[in-house]
């Protein structure tokens, strides 16, 4: 209930364009013309904004440009595009809560870490906004949580064939939705691999490899043949295709010309994707509020997304996330870190040693692969190493402090109040400057 209070109040407020909406409702919106666009990122959730419109009986504005922040759209049918994203935050909520669950075998330390996703700012802020980033979570968190549960069946049984698969399914939604969910099928895959070499039983890993890759493939390719079939018009992102793409689009200037073979939609699948990669890799421009990944942690660098000014007071949505889990969290992460590492040494080890272990993999196998990306990257780049840092703050809580109740209730106490005490800034209600200079806590957050 909580989730879905704080993710559906003041909803589809502002009816402005925030950051980023300048591009997601306008992919959107192509599927309705057919009018081919390209985009850096894969085609799924702008595919699931685009269906959930259709399968609503509404029409996104086709002729409206996207253009600006800050401009009002033309009509309701962005509250349907908020409404989803929204929706799958309550999703995440609830994943998050099971894969702890999973982890730690205990609903309570689970508990905890759902309670600290739904007072956590920046996962907030991006739950109310036309962007992608929760789809990729979400989904990610699930394809997880099926990992785990697959893992307690009995091999090669009809039920760990239909989690493995509903595993493979949702981790690949989350790759469908950005190449940077990665991470949640790397960590998968570690999963495995240490399944492997603890019970030496190449069969099993090497079936569940084949079941994964083979549901993978077919659903990512599938994805794309939907995107490429629908968008079979000439469009802006023309441009970045080969000419036997272009020949293939309706009212391209080399549509049926004979002197071209016309590619295949394998083809033009494999050609999008390398398209897609070339695009990323050579990404050069800069951001005023790009931020770097050492920085993440501390919350260094937030990311002002909307402005509505008056003469006395203020709207402002910024990307901010909660200070106290954050920095609280982060000492949470280092102090796992280190008992982990003296846990190794240990012949009799924890029970919780192999949990803590998946935590640390997914927080640093996100965040690290940050050092030699040089193209300009920001604070929600560091989302799912949040993920697991949640994880990690909910069973620490548990684990030392089950026995003093009472001070679990303050921590928590304390966290809500430093979420309503940015809650302003998330939800982007009027407030007067000195007001406003009392939330800026660091010179570099706004």
């Amino acid at each position: 209930m909580a989730a879905i209070v704080t993710r559906f109040y003041h909803f589809g407020q502002p009816n402005q364009i925030i950051f980023d909406e300048v591009y997601f409702p306008k992919f959107a919106t192509d599927y309705f013309t057919g009018n081919y666009y390209f985009d850096i990122h894969p085609p799924l959730a702008k595919l699931m904004m685009a269906g959930t419109a259709k399968l609503l009986g509404t029409d996104l504005p086709t002729t409206f440009d996207f253009k600006n922040i800050s401009q009002t759209y033309p009509d309701n049918s962005y509250k349907i595009l908020r409404f989803l994203v929204s929706s799958f935050s309550v999703i995440l909520i609830i994943g998050i809560y099971f894969l702890t669950k999973e982890l730690f075998r205990n609903k309570w330390p689970a508990f905890l870490a759902g309670l600290l996703a739904v007072f956590e700012n920046a996962v907030l802020v991006q739950s109310r906004v036309i962007l992608t980033d929760i789809f990729l979570l979400a989904f990610g968190v699930l394809g997880l949580v099926f990992i785990f549960v697959s893992r307690r069946k009995r091999a090669f049984s009809f039920s760990w064939f239909a989690f493995l698969i509903l595993a493979g399914l949702f981790l690949t939604a989350a790759f469908a939705v950005k190449w940077t969910a990665l991470v949640f099928i790397g960590v998968a895959g570690i999963v495995l691999l240490v399944d492997w070499f603890k019970n030496r039983q190449f069969k099993i890993f090497f079936g569940q490899f084949l079941v994964l890759l083979a549901v993978s493939f077919l659903i990512y390719f599938s994805i794309f043949t939907i995107h490429l079939k629908l968008l079979n018009h000439s469009g802006a992102g023309d441009a970045f295709m080969s000419q036997s793409f272009q020949r293939t689009l309706i009212g391209s200037p080399l549509y049926g010309n004979s002197e071209i073979k016309p590619a295949s939609l394998f083809q033009k699948f494999v050609e999008l994707n390398n398209v897609m990669y070339s695009a990323n890799a050579g990404l050069t421009a800069t951001h005023s509020y790009g931020s770097k990944w050492y920085t993440w942690p501390l919350l260094v660098r937030p990311i002002y997304y909307w402005l509505n000014a008056g003469d006395d007071a203020s709207n402002k949505i910024y990307l901010q996330g909660n200070p106290l889990i954050w920095w609280l969290g982060f000492s949470i992460i280092i102090y796992w870190f280190f008992w982990f590492l003296g846990q190794i040494f240990q012949k009799n080890k924890d029970r919780d040693f192999a949990a803590i272990g998946f935590i640390l993999a997914g927080y640093f196998c996100n965040l690290l692969p940050y050092i030699f990306v040089s193209r300009v990257s920001f604070l929600y780049h560091y989302f799912p190493s949040l993920i697991f840092l949640l994880m990690a703050f909910g069973f620490f809580l548990w684990r030392y402090f089950k026995k003093y109740p009472y001070l679990i209730a303050v921590v928590l106490l304390l966290i809500i109040a430093s979420f309503l005490f940015f809650a302003p800034l998330s939800y982007g209600l009027p407030l007067s400057e000195p007001v406003f200079n009392g939330r800026v806590w660091l010179p570099t957050w706004f």
